[in-house]
């Protein structure tokens, strides 16, 4: 077994890293700006000099989580390069996706057989990324998470981080969603390489968040009391206000990975002490 990672210099690519590390896994780092990217033919001479037989893109789930159309643009290139040359090496991958093509509006978790039902820009963009994995890489597995939480970079965490330290009111809506932590998606990449490389062949799309649905309001709340204790925000100074949301409530149907792969969810509160305290380290 040899894995190679796609996006390693990003936060996520990082967590994945060092999972693999813990699980002894070998595996090759290939960052998120490598020329090799850019073409089929320079990824397949990569992937034969390695011996990859598992390929993680986690670049696709770092550059979609932005508004930025370059970024978009060069994410879909590289998800078909790398779709193409997978399929060429005959190697497995494993393309990180979100939630962010639901629209939130239907009642109950969404199932990985729902039809994604978001009219954003974005959703139909991370949409024809998730095609281009599906119809050009037979051994291909599509993982969806909520929304990313971690101590560095652009995230859920970090955004609302960032506002409670300005020391403003903020304005926070009763919308619901699954805070995961970017620890817990590496986790459940590594559970699944390692079933794979017994011969699993589970191929299709998955979703994965924590266990614990909630409001943007209680998240901060919850960031808010954890980050006091380090001194980083202005006692009395940060004021949160319960907003009426838009009703977007996306909570993803975990059933199928716990079925196939027997991973269960982790609540979003357990990891949130450690993203605190390494964000206020820092």
């Amino acid at each position: 077994m040899k894995a190679v990672l796609i996006g390693a210099d990003s936060r996520l690519g990082r967590e994945v890293a060092a999972s693999f590390q813990g699980r002894d896994i070998p595996f090759v780092s290939i960052s998120s700006y490598d020329p090799v990217l850019e073409s089929v033919k320079l990824l397949l001479h990569a992937f034969t000099f390695h011996g990859a037989t598992q390929v993680v893109n986690v670049l696709s789930q770092e550059l979609f989580g932005g508004d930025d159309p370059l970024a978009y643009k060069r994410s879909l290139l590289v998800t078909k390069n790398l779709a193409k040359a997978c399929r060429g090496h005959d190697a497995v991958l494993i393309h990180l996706s979100d939630d962010g093509i639901f629209g939130g509006r239907r009642s109950g978790a969404y199932r990985e057989k729902d039809r994604p039902d978001s009219t954003a820009a974005r959703a139909a963009r991370v949409l024809k990324a998730e095609s281009y994995v599906r119809k050009r890489a037979p051994k291909h597995i599509v993982l969806r998470s909520g929304p990313l939480m971690a101590p560095g970079g652009d995230n859920l965490f970090t955004r609302v981080m960032a506002q409670l330290e300005q020391g403003q009111v903020l304005e926070c809506t009763d919308d619901k969603l699954c805070p995961t932590p970017a620890s817990d998606i590496a986790r459940v990449v590594v559970a699944m390489i390692l079933q794979i490389d017994c011969g699993a062949t589970p191929w299709g799309i998955y979703h994965y968040c924590s266990s614990d649905a909630t409001t943007l309001y209680h998240f901060a709340e919850a960031v808010l009391a954890l980050a006091s204790q380090y001194g980083r925000i202005r006692g009395g100074g940060v004021q949160l206000r319960n907003a009426a949301g838009s009703g977007r409530h996306v909570i993803l149907n975990c059933q199928q990975l716990l079925h196939t792969f027997g991973i269960k969810q982790r609540p979003w509160r357990a990891a949130l002490p450690a993203v605190v305290a390494e964000y206020c380290r820092h």
